[in-house]
């Protein structure tokens, strides 16, 4: 996606471009005000909180994983995720119960999604990531090896813990993106496009079956690109047609406004989760702006997405209380008790919040892993 409201530093790439879209966005904010408000709870609802169209996951982690810029995404790098302590009972709590890997650029200069400013990925691009994300010792088999030490220290969570897996988009510009069964593929014709997206879906499950996961379910697959063109609209249902075909669920989080999201059910997604944008302050949003956003989701049927990243902790003045927004309108629209959320942290915060000493950071971080371990303890 090239115009998200996600970033994963203030120096990111993924902020350059966004700032086009602001008067967009604040205009859009009156005019989801008004759709929201002419439909009651009774009329449409949130994506469940434990939804089969979701894979049954309560609240899916962000794990930015792939790219040489990242951390090694270790088991030990995964122990915040995963479990919490509660100071007042002394109880170890189960956290995160679905994960989502998800990449947008290698770090060496290729984007795995149009907008970012780097050269599109090619085959070898896409199988350089894959080994990435399946690499020994790491992701996703750092998860799942710490999962069985949690498992031995405090037993079985609520329900299995899943993992979303990502598939690049066949960028339109992409220049010799390579062969399939001896064919070049060329990225303007709709077909080479399908091609080459059911292919990398192939490839997925086949690493996946290899991986052996003991801890582990596949619950499907989630698109990179936040946002849909009309060229891409047969391209997104045949993708979606095709994971279905496998029993398996197709997961998107469209930035706020994005071309797209609002026809969301008609591309073939299952599980879409809404980006408010709002702890991103070059939006410049109002304070009631997480409310909009939720009356939105919730008309749509779609879940949300908490946003936070390292901000919390390098300039807190500024950027707890946007934290606190989110937490309280969550609170006062029902989030936290009927839908499901999907967690932007940047690129590896939840480690930095778990660390913290700081008596403003820690009691934030006590209060939001108190609310992520009593929604694990929903039944399905």
């Amino acid at each position: 996606m090239q115009f998200t409201g996600r970033i994963l530093s203030t120096t990111s790439t993924r902020f350059s471009m966004r700032f086009i879209l602001a008067v967009v966005f604040v205009l859009s904010t009156f005019v989801f005000s008004a759709v929201s408000r002419s439909l009651s709870a009774e009329e449409s609802d949130y994506l469940p909180i434990v939804s089969d169209k979701a894979g049954g996951i309560v609240d899916l982690a962000l794990i930015y994983q792939g790219g040489t810029h990242r951390i090694p995404w270790t088991a030990e790098q995964f122990r915040p995720y995963l479990t919490w302590t509660d100071p007042e009972t002394k109880k170890e709590e189960w956290l995160f119960d679905g994960f989502l890997f998800i990449e947008f650029q290698s770090g060496k200069g290729e984007m795995y999604a149009k907008g970012y400013g780097w050269k599109p990925a090619t085959k070898e691009d896409w199988l350089w990531y894959l080994d990435r994300v399946f690499a020994p010792d790491h992701a996703i088999h750092a998860l799942d090896q710490e999962l069985a030490q949690t498992i031995k220290r405090i037993g079985q969570p609520p329900r299995k813990r899943k993992v979303v897996l990502t598939v690049p988009e066949p960028i339109v510009a992409t220049k010799n993106w390579g062969e399939l069964d001896g064919k070049p593929l060329e990225f303007t014709n709709t077909d080479d496009r399908i091609a080459a997206t059911k292919w990398f879906i192939d490839k997925l499950f086949e690493r996946w079956e290899n991986g052996n996961f003991q801890h582990l379910e596949l619950a499907g697959f989630y698109w990179v690109a936040e946002e849909m063109g009309d060229s891409d609209q047969q391209l997104i249902v045949a993708s979606g047609d095709y994971i279905r075909s496998k029993q398996k669920r197709f997961f998107w989080i469209p930035w706020w406004n994005s071309p797209g999201s609002r026809n969301w059910k008609q591309l073939g997604f299952d599980a879409v989760y809404q980006q408010p944008n709002y702890f991103f302050v070059r939006y410049n949003h109002p304070e009631t702006h997480v409310l909009t956003a939720c009356d939105f989701a919730r008309s749509q049927g779609m879940g949300m997405e908490m946003e936070w990243d390292s901000n919390l902790f390098r300039d807190p003045e500024n950027f707890a209380p946007r934290f606190v927004n989110y937490v309280d309108s969550f609170e006062q629209k029902g989030v936290w008790d009927r839908s499901a959320v999907a967690h932007y942290m940047g690129g590896h915060s939840m480690i930095e919040f778990q660390k913290s000493e700081v008596p403003r950071i820690k009691e934030l971080y006590n209060r939001y892993c108190k609310i992520l371990s009593q929604r694990q303890k929903q039944q399905d």
